[in-house]
């Protein structure tokens, strides 16, 4: 099915500081705040400060995502600014190192929200268990490309 086109909720505005949009990304830490409010719209990727919550055992990608968006809400309000701010989540993937889909990942209720592997179809095309820990495996589709700790 194709979804109808939706527009965002505020009024359009030709304007190019407040449409400007920007996709940003520090793994190495937070990405600026002061320079994501220079935007109209701001997007953090997932991998954003991923060198801390990546070591968090268990990862924080979410709680920390969350921050650097509140982070930089509070810079643009210092510069007498409003922007909008967006977290990039994927959409296809159930991205583990979300505390919400971990949780959902972990609570049987939700299990028929994700595919899994046919055993009928073996050998897969990804691995079922962890490339650093032949241990851990999992029924759920999944790759491990961007996967943290994954060699």
């Amino acid at each position: 099915a194709i979804l109808p086109p939706t527009f965002p909720p505020w009024p359009p505005t030709y304007n190019f500081s407040e449409s400007l949009i920007t996709m940003q990304c520090n793994s190495s830490g937070w990405s600026s705040p002061e320079r994501g409010a220079e935007f109209g719209i701001v997007s953090y990727d997932w991998s954003n400060a991923k060198v801390w919550w990546a070591a968090e055992k268990p990862m924080n990608c979410e709680e920390l995502l969350l921050q650097q968006a509140i982070e930089t809400k509070r810079a643009a309000r210092r510069q007498g600014r409003r922007i909008h701010v967006f977290v990039y989540r994927n959409i296809v993937k159930a991205l583990p190192w979300f505390s919400t889909v971990r949780e959902k990942l972990n609570d049987p209720a939700y299990a028929d929200f994700f595919l899994k592997f046919d055993p009928a179809n073996r050998p897969y095309h990804v691995p079922a268990c962890a490339a650093e820990n032949q241990s851990l495996c999992s029924s759920y589709y999944h790759d491990q490309e961007q996967t943290p700790q994954v060699p």
